[in-house]
């Protein structure tokens, strides 16, 4: 059986950057199996992005763009058996020994179901993506400029704490909202919650479904395994994708109550 299967979602995403992230999992010594999944980006990018992937991984071409979680599910459907399963945004560049060291880390804490590593801007800048179960006025502060938040002591603290910068990064610790652009799931957890749920397009499916994982086990961070993520807010730079995220908000809060504060 396949110790490790890794699914990628592309929507157009740049080509070389998809094949740069996929060259940083190649480059474990854990040989996984890699599939990407083109949610319906449409030709000639299917065909232009085929062409350019490493040897050895499975292209998949979506029969319609079903979003995040939809892309994903494909792939846990056309995936071979496995002990882990990782979720990998394509502007992710894994660092060395990052797989060995999640996979090790599930192994040595058979209560844990999901494992996320220390995220790094690109400029090696700590990316603080561990965050606790949102409530809307987290996400209302969130939404804020920095200079109007520097202006508020009280909501700095509440988004520090949000961001789980009050437990800090250095040490492993138990997580309630795991950020999607990379989550190794033990593979049958994964498939006990039958994966994302595709009601979401995009933005909170991760939330959801590590909320779903804590249900039944722990999601944990590992702070020995390092990634590089090149995160951009779609939401703030387009007025459809800032719908999307308020859709998706109203989804979660209807699906787990709404916490306003």
């Amino acid at each position: 059986m396949t110790k490790l299967v890794v699914s990628i979602v592309t929507y157009r995403s740049p080509i070389e950057e998809v094949a740069a992230a996929i060259r940083s999992v190649q480059a474990s010594t854990v040989s996984p199996h890699i599939l990407v999944i083109d949610n319906a980006s449409g030709e000639p990018y299917a065909s232009e992005l085929k062409a350019a992937l490493p040897e050895g991984v499975v292209f998949h071409p979506a029969e319609r763009n079903g979003g995040f979680g939809y892309g994903h599910n494909q792939a846990l459907l056309l995936a071979p058996p496995s002990d882990y399963f990782l979720i990998l945004n394509p502007d992710v560049r894994v660092h060395p020994g990052a797989l060995e060291t999640m996979i090790a880390f599930l192994g040595a804490k058979p209560q844990a179901g999901l494992v996320a590593p220390k995220v790094l801007y690109e400029d090696g800048r700590l990316q603080p993506l561990n965050k606790r179960n949102p409530t809307v006025l987290d996400l209302v502060l969130r939404r804020m400029p920095d200079h109007v938040l520097a202006r508020w002591p009280q909501a700095q603290a509440r988004m520090a704490r949000y961001q789980m910068l009050d437990v800090g990064y250095d040490a492993p610790c138990p997580v309630e909202f795991i950020s999607g652009c990379c989550m190794l799931f033990r593979r049958d957890i994964l498939q006990r919650l039958g994966g994302f749920d595709e009601r979401f397009f995009l933005y909170f499916e991760d939330a959801d479904l590590t909320r779903r994982v804590n249900c039944i086990s722990e999601a944990w961070y590992c702070p020995d395994a390092v990634i590089t993520h090149r995160w951009a807010r779609a939401s703030a730079q387009s007025a459809a994708m800032f719908r999307v995220l308020i859709e998706s908000a109203v989804q979660y809060f209807t699906k787990w109550g709404w916490k306003w504060w």
